[in-house]
Parts: C-alpha cells; structure tokens; sequence
C-alpha cells in the first residue's frame, strides 16, 4: 500500500500571485510555483547594477544589437515562473516577446548581482530556471568578492566561460566584442 501525503503541495500561478494582496515595500518573484519575498537591494548591489547596466546599454545602443532592461520588470517564462532579474537583454530580432505586461519568454542574456538575502536562489534555483527554459548566458556577479561568473548553455547545460579573477577584462558569446573591466564594475 502506499502513503500519500494529506494534503498535496500547493504550487501558485502567476496569475493566482498578481492576484494576492502582498506586503508593500518587498519585491515577489515566483519560483517553480513557490513565492520568493525580496527586500530592496543594497547600494553595493545598486552601483554593481548600475555599472554593468551602463556598459551592456552603451554597447547594445552603439552596436543596435536589442534592449538591456534593468530592474524591476517582470519575465514571464511559464505559469509557475516569473523572475525579475536585475538586467536582462533581448536581442533585436526578438523584441517580439516584450509586452505590455513585461518579458514573456527567456531574454538572451540575465545578469544577477548577488544580495545575501538572494544568493542562494540567483546561485543555485535561478540557474537552473534559466537552464530549463533556455536562457543562452547568464552572469552572476558578486559585489563582495567583486567578481562576474559568465556561463553559456551548451548542449542544455551551462558552462562557464570566466570565473573570478581570471577574466579581469571580461566578454560574453551573446554580445560579441564587448569587453567590460570587471574592476569598473566594483567601482
């Protein structure tokens, strides 16, 4: 015979979570069905963001690659899956999937800056959301240590191209050419 649980897990839908009266001042994202609460960043992680988000811009707009968005703004991937990643890039040729209501469908590239309060998911359940559903780069960057890892989906698995200090100048396979001074970012 075999025991079942009495009462089922109760994953939530993006629709169901735009729905809930949530707490102000936090920042939800909804992970494999499960509600994620995030505080407002430091401003370590604000500068990080902002550096990074000026040199992805200047390169896209120079090059007329796409968009760069930063955060907040929402990224649809399935019903039980909405993140807000602190910046993310769409190349030209797929604008199609920004809308009116935020993202709907995996950009090209996502940048997490690591919090203490995020570290666990933008390390371990966001590279495996972006894995599943096909994210071709992502990068996580950490303020304390100052350093980017930069990862590539090959073959539905994610490699790394740079880690820590060994790419002080740093480039991505999505946008090629770029080069960013990893010591400017942690400015």
């Amino acid at each position: 015979m075999l025991l079942t649980k009495e009462k089922e897990e109760q994953l939530i839908t993006v629709a169901e979570l735009f729905q809930m009266e949530l707490e102000e001042g936090y920042y939800y994202e909804l992970l494999n069905g499960h509600i994620v609460k995030k505080q407002a960043p430091s401003p370590q992680h604000q500068e990080a963001v902002s550096n990074l988000n000026w040199f992805l811009n200047n390169f896209v707009r120079e090059h007329d690659l796409g968009k760069v968005y930063t955060s907040p703004i929402d990224v649809f991937f399935d019903k039980y899956n909405n993140t807000q990643p602190d910046i993310l890039f769409i190349k030209k040729e797929r604008l199609f999937i920004v809308t009116e209501h935020g993202i709907e469908g995996h950009p090209d590239l996502i940048v997490e800056v690591l919090s203490k309060s995020t570290y666990k998911q933008d390390r371990y359940e966001k590279i495996e959301l972006y894995r599943k559903f096909g994210v071709p780069e992502y990068w996580i960057a950490d303020p304390e240590y100052k350093i980017i890892d930069v990862y590539s989906l090959e073959n539905n698995a994610y490699t790394m191209d740079c880690f820590d200090i060994e790419c002080a100048n740093f480039g991505s396979k999505i946008l090629t050419d770029i080069k960013i001074d990893m010591a400017k970012v942690f400015a």
